[in-house]
């Protein structure tokens, strides 16, 4: 079985359906995305999907293979031609912020902070901590952004 994304406007993921496997191969039973998206168009009336792997995450095939478009996508993920990516909306922060400051990484298909997020210590777990990020903190002073928080108790 393949799975294709469909695209919308500015390549945005709209859906992802599955095709089987005969309906995306030669006759010689090699599969080809194109054969896939000459199925999918002739029976939904779109004509722009990409191919996806299931086993793709981050980068990294989960069965050991070569990875497929860095990630499997979900509805509102984006496809990047440029970089042939399924990558995810950008972040956002505690305050629910855009993470302006974060980059996207072409091999995972996701954003990385501008700073590497601290470990949690053994005291911020017994305390109920964990580091989030706040982007105001860091576009105020861009040696921070890590911010210690208590996290809900749990009923």
């Amino acid at each position: 079985m393949a799975h294709f994304a469909k695209l919308g406007v500015d390549n945005i993921v709209t859906d992802i359906v599955h095709v089987d496997t005969i309906d995306n191969m030669t006759s010689g039973g090699i599969e080809k995305e194109e054969i896939g998206i000459a199925h999918l168009t002739k029976h939904h009336g779109h004509e722009n999907w990409r191919q996806c792997s299931y086993n793709t995450l981050r980068g990294e095939h989960l069965d050991g293979k070569t990875p497929f478009r860095a990630n499997y996508p979900a509805i509102g993920w984006y496809y990047d031609s440029t970089n042939d990516i399924f990558y995810e909306p950008r972040p956002t922060d505690m305050d629910g912020d855009s993470c302006a400051s974060w980059t996207l990484n072409t091999t995972t298909g996701h954003y990385d902070p501008p700073i590497t997020r601290p470990t949690e210590t053994e005291q911020m777990i017994t305390d109920g901590k964990k580091w989030k990020w706040d982007e105001s903190a860091h576009q105020a002073d861009n040696t921070t952004g890590w911010i210690s928080v208590q996290q809900p108790v749990e009923s």
